[in-house]
Parts: C-alpha cells; structure tokens; sequence
C-alpha cells in the first residue's frame, strides 16, 4: 500500500449499473493518492460484489496486467448495464407533462441536457421549445429569438 494511503470509501459494484462509470470512479478515487497501475489492479476486486465478483473469481489467474485490461474484460460482460448514450434526438422526446410547472420541465430537460455530450446549443433551444405545452411560454420565447438557452 503507498505510504500515507488512506482506505477510501468505494461504492461496490454488483453489475447492475454502467460498469464504466464503476471504472471511471475507481480510477478517479484512486488516481487522488498516486497508487501505482498494480495497486489499482490489486484493490479492484476489492470494490466487486455478486455477479462482478463471480466474474472476476472465473478469471484466469494472472490474465490482468493492466487496470486498462480490467476495464476490457469488465465492460463487455455487463455490457447490459450500461447506460444508453444520451442524444439531441432523446431531448426532442422530452414533453412537459400535464400538470407539470413550467419550472419542473425546465429543470427536468437541464439535467437530461446536461447529459448529452456536444450538445450544439441550438439543439436544446428547438428541444426545450418544442417541449414545453405553454404557449404564452413560446410566444414569449418566438419574440426574443434566442440563439441559445444561455440568451437572455
């Protein structure tokens, strides 16, 4: 264990969630206290519960060199649980649901907005208008012509 290093606390994966996102927090929570690529490979299984940690009892021993490596055998086995990719197209499906504020679709389409990488500003301004059942909301919206959501 690198000197000073300090357990941390990691969430247990028992592959019903984005394995990359798994990868992803482990390598970051990790990464903080400088462990080498062996560290990292050794501690792995450590944060493996359930149907991870049967996967990883039925790995060849030694077949893992790299925390890299972890991460090929690891996704395409719980491939299932990823999260599909969000899109501009997955926004345009976004509606304001009947008796839902104005403010509460705004907020809703943010965070799922906030999940579309690249997302080309004029995109969500079509989606969040196309979106929205208020038509004084879009009439106000018609005369400002805005360019982004972040026009005034």
């Amino acid at each position: 264990m690198p000197r000073g290093f300090k357990m941390l606390s990691i969430p247990q994966y028992d592959g019903t969630t984005d394995p990359m996102d798994h990868l992803e927090t482990v390598r970051n929570l990790m990464l903080l206290h400088g462990p080498s690529d062996g560290f990292l490979c050794r501690a792995f299984p450590t944060t493996l519960t359930g149907a991870t940690r049967d996967w990883y009892s039925r790995l060849k021993p030694n077949s893992i060199d790299t925390f890299e490596e972890f991460g090929e055998n690891l996704v395409p086995h719980f491939m299932s649980s990823r999260k599909p990719r969000k899109t501009a197209a997955s926004l345009m499906a976004l509606r304001q649901e009947d008796g839902e504020s104005l403010k509460t679709f705004v907020s809703r389409f943010n965070k799922e907005a906030l999940q579309v990488p690249n997302l080309d500003p004029s995109a969500a301004t079509n989606a969040l208008f196309a979106g929205v059942k208020s038509n004084e909301f879009r009439w106000a919206v018609a005369r400002r012509n805005p360019r982004s959501l972040a026009d005034p």
